[in-house]
Order: structure tokens, then C-alpha cells, then sequence
């Protein structure tokens, strides 16, 4: 026989109290209730294994002490998957629930659903920006205080906080001119058609390096890439529309690593005939061989300020300007990365 949920009227008769009081004890509305009837309230619930019904607390008008998070492709690769457990960890931490969508339009439904405490967007794609609570597609909500977590575009509607991405990037390019490199490659990302504006920032940021070495903008092509078992195939694409690349820079260190395994098949050796930087210095990126230079990227300290900023925005001004905050990051020097030699590459 199927085991009856525990109700609200359960916990009061456990505790002894109405549902009425039980419910503003476990709402966290314990001005209406003594300290010593919440705890035997709190207790009676923990006992019984009661957990509250979150839509119905929605359908009341009451605010949840749950955040949504949003962020597709989690285990597109380690950082990423990174961001959204130590992001989850954080919330619950603070004390409120977590509930996760994966996809846009399942998080439109949930800011329909329930009436949450905030929400987080996790390196947000390109439609977000569109309709980002979907009041165009599916009709007018009351959007929640809502933050951006590694954002990849510039924009000014929202709380921030993203790495330096632009920063980064010069860094990168700054080091492999700085080695003698003068051909660079960028590899990762959607395709152009797909978010024609992602690659901006990025590009700005190698621009800045290259003018300030006295190259154009033709001493730079990115090739799209958007999972690692691709990575093999993308350099291969990139060598041949620009054959004179000595030092590319991909967006993940597990695509970096597929790089090094293209080059390798196309009878190139890493670093001697290609320079390669990932990003997001994963920890097996110290192990592979040779070792991967890399972009490393604080992921605690960003995670904690945007949710102190997502906590603290809830209770400022409607019409409070949006705060961005990018985070520095370091490039860790290894192996993968030297000084262009002699390209020798396997007959075609």
C-alpha cells in the first residue's frame, strides 16, 4: 500500500498547535509564534518527514525560500558543471531550496509555477536576452531579483558577476605574441549563426593584443567548436583555412586537450609546431602531456558575490541600476605553450 504524504494537519496534531500556526513556524514567519512553539513545531515536522507543498504555497501568494537556477549543457564540460554544484551548495547554505531547469522554456515555466526567492542564470545563451522571462512567448509574470553568473556578453539589464572575459583573452593573446606567435587561433563556441554576437567580447580582448603588436585582425580566425569530441575535427578545419597558425586558445581545457590530440593526428608537435591555452584549469589539466597552459578561474569567490548580490538586490530599490562585477583571472603557464618552431606537418 502506497505510503499518504504527511499533511500540514499532521504536524499540528504532532506539536499539538493549529495548521495555521505550524504553517507561520515553518514559513519562517515566526513573529506571529513563540520561540519555543516553532521549535516543537519544527521538530514535529522533522519527526513525521514532512516537506511543504511548494505549489501550494505559490498558489497563497507566498514568497518560497527557493531559488531557480537556470544553465543548459551542464556536463558540456568540468567548469561548468563546477559552477552549477558550488552555485547550488551556496543557496542552500543561505538556507533557501534550489530548483534546476536545463532549458529556457522549462524555466519560464517555473517563474509561472511557484513564486521564488530569486533566480540565478548561468552563462546565459544568446535567447535569453530576447524574451529572458519569457513575457513576449507565454504571457506577463512578476519577474524575480534575478542574477547573471558568467556572462559572455556585455549587457546592462542585470545584476553580473562573470569572469574577465575580455581580459582574459588579451592575456592569452598577449602571451603567445609575446612568445613570437604572430598567427593566432581562437576555437570553441556556438556557430555564428547560432549567437552572432558571443564571440564579441572575446574578440575585443585579442584585438587589443594584436594592435598593440602591430598586427591586424587578420592574424586571428576562430573556429567554432562546441563539445570536445569536436575539438580533433576543429583544428583540423582551422589549420586548413589558416595554415600559418602557430598558437591557438580554446574555450575549455577538455577542448584543449581534444586539440592537442587533432594536432598530434595531423602530425604536429605540441608545443613545437602548435601552441595551445585552455581555460578553466580543470584539474587533470596538470596531468596530461604535456601539460596544459591555462586560463584558472576563481569559481568560489564569483559564485559567492553573485549570490550575496542576488540576496542583497532582493531588498534594494525597483529601479536600482544593475551592478556587473568581473572577476580577474590568472594564466598558469606550462608546457603546452612555447616558441613557434618548425611546422611539420603529414602529407595531405
Amino acid at each position: 500500500m502506497k505510503k499518504r504524504n504527511v499533511t500540514l494537519k499532521d504536524v499540528a496534531e504532532r506539536a499539538g498547535v493549529s495548521a495555521m500556526t505550524v504553517s507561520r513556524a515553518l514559513s519562517g514567519n515566526t513573529r506571529l509564534v513563540t520561540v519555543d512553539t516553532a521549535e516543537r513545531c519544527q521538530n514535529a515536522a522533522r519527526e513525521l518527514g514532512y516537506v511543504p507543498n511548494l505549489m501550494a504555497r505559490s498558489l497563497r501568494g507566498q514568497q518560497l525560500r527557493t531559488i531557480v537556477m537556470f544553465a543548459e549543457f551542464i556536463s558540456s564540460h568540468h567548469y561548468l558543471a563546477e559552477l552549477v554544484d558550488l552555485t547550488s551548495r551556496t543557496i542552500e547554505e543561505r538556507g533557501y531550496g534550489v530548483i534546476c531547469c536545463q532549458s529556457l522554456a522549462g524555466f519560464h515555466q517555473c517563474l509561472r509555477q511557484f513564486h521564488l526567492g530569486g533566480a540565478v542564470v548561468i552563462a546565459p545563451p544568446e535567447t535569453f536576452y530576447h524574451d529572458p522571462f519569457g513575457e513576449e512567448l507565454i504571457g506577463p509574470v512578476s519577474p524575480p531579483s534575478t542574477v547573471l553568473l558568467h556572462s559572455a556578453f556585455q549587457q546592462s539589464d542585470f545584476c553580473e558577476v562573470s569572469p574577465d572575459i575580455e581580459g582574459f583573452c588579451y592575456q592569452a593573446a598577449k602571451y603567445l605574441l609575446g612568445l613570437g606567435h604572430r598567427h593566432l587561433g581562437y576555437i570553441g563556441g556556438p556557430e555564428s549563426a547560432e549567437e552572432p554576437n558571443w564571440f564579441a567580447v572575446r574578440e575585443v580582448g585579442f584585438m587589443r593584443a594584436l594592435r598593440e603588436c602591430g598586427l591586424g585582425t587578420d592574424c586571428l580566425v576562430r573556429q567554432a567548436c562546441g563539445n570536445p569530441d569536436n575539438g580533433p575535427v576543429a583544428i583540423k578545419q582551422l589549420l586548413t583555412r589558416a595554415p600559418r597558425t602557430t598558437g591557438v586558445f580554446c574555450i575549455s581545457d577538455e577542448i584543449a586537450i581534444a586539440v592537442m590530440a587533432g594536432a598530434r593526428a595531423e602530425g604536429l608537435r605540441v608545443p613545437d609546431d602548435l601552441s595551445v591555452i585552455g581555460s578553466n584549469d580543470i584539474h587533470l589539466s596538470k596531468y596530461v602531456v604535456p601539460s596544459l597552459t591555462t586560463v584558472s578561474i576563481e569559481v568560489k569567490p564569483m559564485v559567492d558575490r553573485a549570490i550575496n548580490l542576488l540576496l542583497e538586490n532582493g531588498d534594494s530599490a525597483p529601479d536600482a541600476k544593475p551592478m556587473c562585477i568581473r572577476i580577474p583571472c590568472r594564466l598558469i603557464v606550462r608546457e603546452s605553450t612555447g616558441v613557434p618552431g618548425g611546422r611539420k606537418r603529414k602529407a595531405q
